[in-house]
């Protein structure tokens, strides 16, 4: 039998680009809901089997991803409102979607990792710009989407990509703030914090500045550890989350970063997300790029660092042909974000198949 295309081809995914809009924060929801039903439901239970793959029991994650959204209800009421509009549309318990929304945090149940992604950033004054790939689970090669979201009251309108049912990920807002996601790890996560992707939807619709960006992550209840670099056209701030407690990266020039802390003050509790993780030569090989590159002129300029040989599986990743096929972690997509022009191009699969 044969197997479907982007479990060995991510990049020839045809994404779907969505306009997602509504007068509040549970109109918008149902919007998105309504209009995604049938990925948002494909994609929720995609999360399901993965979960249970990997040894969390349903009442497990079930459990988790209601903490996880009581804790959003607390710390941002209209996202939580939004997340029942989406739920709603969608046909789908408000757990259900949680499965989704919450993943990250309900990945801390198990000992077997998720994967892993790269970053690598320039600060300039004026001109900043960064790219980061996305490696995920090639299952889920067609469980995102491109969008742009309509704002409400106080918020920007921002665009980027998303997986189905989530409000927001990785983008770039109409004030020139952007915001990228790795994950990391420490002995200390757990479920039950405020949905790292929920952050990243506030980051999108509310910041107006890099600054305000860093004091929205700072003041999440995170359960679970991530690296979220915030992106603007003078300045880039790389925060790491270590299940609550952060860091602050930030220099001129290139900043690269993987899978691995490496603010010195959260190394007590540092782990790997995997034994066999590639973070530490996935770092070097960026940074030996960085070494030698000149000051970027635009954020295109940057998909070069990104472009490993694909076989080497480095930072440019394809799907292994030799693992079963739910195994397979791949860079489901390349992302570009260049605030001062206003400019985030996401592209399916490694950085060789993005547009220069």
């Amino acid at each position: 039998m044969s197997l479907p295309s982007h479990l060995l081809e991510p990049h020839r995914v045809q994404v779907r680009t969505v306009r997602v809009e509504g007068a509040s924060h549970r109109e918008r929801g149902l919007a998105r809901g309504r209009m995604l039903a049938g990925q948002i439901r494909e994609t929720s239970a995609g999360y399901a089997r993965l979960f249970a793959r990997k040894g969390i029991a349903a009442d497990e994650r079930r459990a988790a991803a209601m903490a996880s959204l009581d804790a959003l209800a607390e710390w941002h009421p209209g996202l939580h409102e939004e997340s029942l509009g989406i739920a709603e549309g969608a046909g789908l318990e408000l757990v259900e979607l949680g499965t989704t929304l919450a993943r990250t945090e309900i990945l801390t149940l198990t000992p077997d990792p998720p994967s892993e992604c790269s970053t690598v950033t320039y600060q300039q004054p004026g001109a900043s710009v960064s790219a980061q790939t996305w490696d995920w689970y090639a299952a889920f090669a067609t469980s995102w989407h491109r969008q742009e979201v309509a704002p409400l009251a106080g918020e920007h309108a921002h665009r980027g990509f998303t997986e189905y049912g989530m409000p927001g990920k990785i983008g770039l807002n109409a004030a020139g703030v952007g915001v990228h996601l790795n994950i990391l790890r420490h002995r200390d996560d757990r479920a039950g914090g405020v949905p790292v992707h929920a952050v990243l939807a506030r980051v999108l619709a509310e910041a107006g500045t890099v600054a305000e960006a860093v004091e929205m992550i700072r003041s999440a209840p995170l359960s679970s550890s991530s690296l979220l670099t915030v992106v603007g056209a003078d300045e880039v701030v790389m925060v790491e989350v270590a299940a609550g407690r952060t860091a602050l990266l930030q220099r001129d020039g290139w900043s690269v970063h993987t899978n691995h802390f490496l603010a010195p003050e959260l190394q007590d509790g540092a782990m790997l997300t995997d034994p066999a993780s590639t973070t530490h030569e996935r770092l070097a090989y960026l940074d030996e790029g960085a070494g030698s590159a000149p000051a970027p002129g635009e954020a295109g300029d940057l998909l070069p660092m990104l472009c490993s040989a694909p076989d080497r599986n480095c930072v440019a990743r394809l799907p292994d042909p030799t693992q079963p096929p739910e195994d397979r972690i791949a860079t489901l997509a390349t992302v570009v974000i260049d605030p001062a022009r206003g400019q985030v191009e996401v592209t399916p699969g490694i950085p060789q198949h993005a547009p220069a």
